[in-house]
């Protein structure tokens, strides 16, 4: 939560352009719950963009301005972020599109936002420093532990509003108020959710994934039918159960992140990363080697199955395998993975081995003897190199 001195700080600094500043949304919110949060959202009624180089200046960080949605960050020198926006109101041409936004009042900003308990505005002006802006009833709502829109087309506009209606709700213990709920899902009954891009989906998951309360909250996407709704899927019967074990194992976000991806129907045009996308795929293609894992005795028979697969791969299946599979995932990551030669290539080189492929074959030789403990030291070690490059050198 950020602290009174750099709040009257930053006042001061946008007093200098003579416009109003504001911390807002849910800043506000938590501090009004007794909550404390990483955020400082910041909002200015003129010359954004001058008020964020001019705080990028003074803290020694760096801005980054979004002249389309009159948006900007700055990045202190510890990696904490002051969002600096101008007040605004948002249009929607169509709806789940990104909205066309021009200034306007403090007053208008807050109008456009996504729930009463957000529209919510602590002026930190020098003279005004404190003033709450509260037009639409979000202490009453928060006070009545409710979540409620603040017009009807709101989960039209933007249905990703339906994603962060459940997420609020769940991490505050708050009931979605009657008409909120109504509204929301007729959005979904009316297939709105399936127009948002890949991208904004993704995002909306990622922030779920993070949160403490991630299960209960991924639950009710499913309960709404807004996932099914917006990727035209339905969760495999083991999903549920899935989601279940992973949750209760304090598994890390990105890992239940890749889980929920390997279920979804990923294809091209989500923007993932290329070790996602493959772990996706590895968790996918895994029963093509569950079978002969179960068979499987040699560490270094363990290790060549193992070895291609993704690591965050490896960490879900672990998490979600029979015991038997899942024992043998575990002894790989903990033991097996991290096994090492002691010769390397420039000893094979001394040797009078010519570098090449027949490098790669010696080293995994090697290891595979390590792994099966069929040397025990390094002279071992280096009298098998000798061995198998004399027999590479007669071929």
């Amino acid at each position: 939560m950020p602290g009174q001195e750099l709040l009257c700080f930053l006042g001061r600094l946008a007093g200098k352009y003579r416009t109003r500043a504001f911390l807002v949304g849910g800043p506000v919110r938590d501090i009004l719950l007794g909550r404390s949060g990483p955020d400082t959202d910041i909002a200015v009624e003129s010359d954004a963009q001058k008020v964020g180089r001019e705080i990028a200046a003074r803290v020694h960080g760096r801005f980054v301005f979004h002249s389309r949605f009159l948006t900007g960050t700055v990045t202190l020198p510890d990696s904490t972020h002051i969002d600096i926006t101008q007040t605004r109101t948002e249009t929607y041409s169509r709806p789940a599109t990104l909205p066309r936004v021009k200034p306007a009042s403090i007053e208008n900003d807050l109008i456009r936002r996504d729930f009463t308990i957000n529209a919510l505005a602590l002026e930190i002006s020098p003279g005004n420093f404190g003033n709450l802006l509260d037009p639409h009833s979000g202490q009453q709502d928060l006070a009545r532990r409710l979540v409620r829109i603040l017009h009807p087309n709101s989960f039209i506009d933007d249905p990703t509003r339906i994603f962060r209606a459940i997420r609020f709700a769940i991490r505050f213990g708050f009931e979605i108020e009657l008409e909120t709920l109504r509204l929301m899902r007729n959005s979904i009954k009316q297939g709105c959710p399936a127009l948002l891009t890949p991208e904004r989906v993704l995002y909306e998951l990622r922030l779920i994934c993070s949160e403490p309360l991630r299960l209960q909250m991924l639950e009710a996407t499913v309960k709404e039918k807004l996932l099914q709704t917006c990727f035209g899927w339905q969760p495999s019967r083991d999903f549920l159960s899935g989601l279940q074990g992973l949750a209760s194992k304090s598994t890390r976000p990105d890992l239940l992140y890749v889980f929920l991806l390997s279920e979804l129907p990923v294809t091209d045009r989500f923007p993932v990363t290329k070790s996602e996308r493959e772990s996706v795929q590895a968790i996918r293609n895994f029963s093509a080697i569950r079978a002969r894992l179960i068979r499987v005795k040699r560490p270094s028979t363990i290790y060549r199955l193992l070895h291609p697969v993704p690591e965050p791969a490896l960490r879900i299946l672990a998490l979600l395998e029979s015991r038997e599979v899942a024992s043998v995932i575990t002894l790989y990551l903990e033991q097996l993975s991290s096994v090492t030669t002691t010769v390397t290539g420039r000893e094979l080189r001394k040797l009078g081995l010519v570098p090449g492929p027949k490098y790669r074959t010696v080293l995994n030789r090697l290891l595979y003897a390590r792994l099966d403990c069929r040397v025990k030291s390094s002279e071992q070690e280096l009298d098998l190199a000798r061995n198998l490059v004399r027999k590479m050198r007669k071929q």
